[in-house]
């Protein structure tokens, strides 16, 4: 019979927990067999291919595709899907179920993108749909704006385990995408929502907190600026609801932008 865990191995425990969560772990890995168990059989086929699609994926090897070439090739925001889809230089996409790209209206003069997918997202393929992109419908229809007039996506296209924040690296993988989305596009107006697409995409080092409240410039390669808000991300919002006097300035801001269009 085992013996009853006292109360430093429950703490023990309890904080090992916590750090797997924390590392995106979603859940425990198996106990070790007991010497007496048989040993496990060899892995499947379908198991091989597994390791063999994550390897490709990036897991244990440098990607060998050239992304900023494929985003570059797509000449529509339709090829620029197909060519995410055929795309293996980003780890996330062995993780995820599967791409998640853009909803909206491609055409809109508002395009809005933010960080990366979570649970709704990645079982859904749209971005912005769990409670986060509810509340991003609800701060864009009080200024007259839905999926006819604005157009949403993310700069990274695969969920992260355990919804954590993307790595340098991912973002990165996925950054040639973003712009030539973006560029596609051709939004009159940008808005940054989340500290990760507005850093990475003006290339500034500077926290949301310092970003928001005000108007950057967003160069296309072809010289074309285009005006681009940061704003704090939805979920950021759902978990500092203080916070969302300062995003009721900021659409009112962007209400007025368009306006002066």
């Amino acid at each position: 019979m085992t013996a009853p865990l006292n109360p430093e191995d429950i703490r023990a425990l309890k904080s090992l927990i916590s750090w797997w969560e924390q590392s995106g772990v979603e859940a425990l890995p198996p106990l070790p067999a007991p010497k007496s168990a048989r040993p496990a059989p060899p892995p499947s086929m379908e198991a091989r291919a597994t390791g063999a699609q994550a390897r490709q994926a990036g897991f244990g090897a440098a990607p060998t595709q050239n992304g900023r070439a494929m985003a570059q090739a797509a000449q529509t925001v339709g090829e620029l899907k197909q060519a995410l889809d055929a795309f293996d230089g980003c780890p996330l996409k062995a993780t995820a179920t599967q791409t998640v790209y853009a909803r909206g209206n491609p055409q809109a003069d508002v395009m809005v993108v933010g960080e990366a997918p979570g649970r709704d997202e990645d079982r859904e393929g749209a971005p912005f749909i769990g409670q986060a992109g509810q509340l991003l419908d609800r701060m864009l229809a009080a200024i007259g704006l839905d999926e006819t007039s604005a157009y949403i996506t993310n700069v990274v296209f695969w969920r992260p385990p355990g919804n954590r924040k993307p790595t340098d690296a991912e973002i990165e993988a996925c950054l040639p995408f973003a712009e030539r989305h973006i560029e596609l596009v051709r939004p009159k107006v940008i808005v940054f929502a989340g500290g990760i697409s507005a850093q990475s995409l003006l290339h500034s080092k500077a926290g949301i907190m310092a970003l928001r409240g005000r108007w950057h410039d967003y160069t296309l390669s072809d010289g074309t600026v285009i005006p681009a808000l940061p704003m704090y991300h939805p979920a950021f919002l759902l978990r500092r609801p203080q916070e969302k006097a300062k995003s009721w300035q900021d659409l009112l801001s962007l209400k007025a932008k368009l306006a002066a269009l």
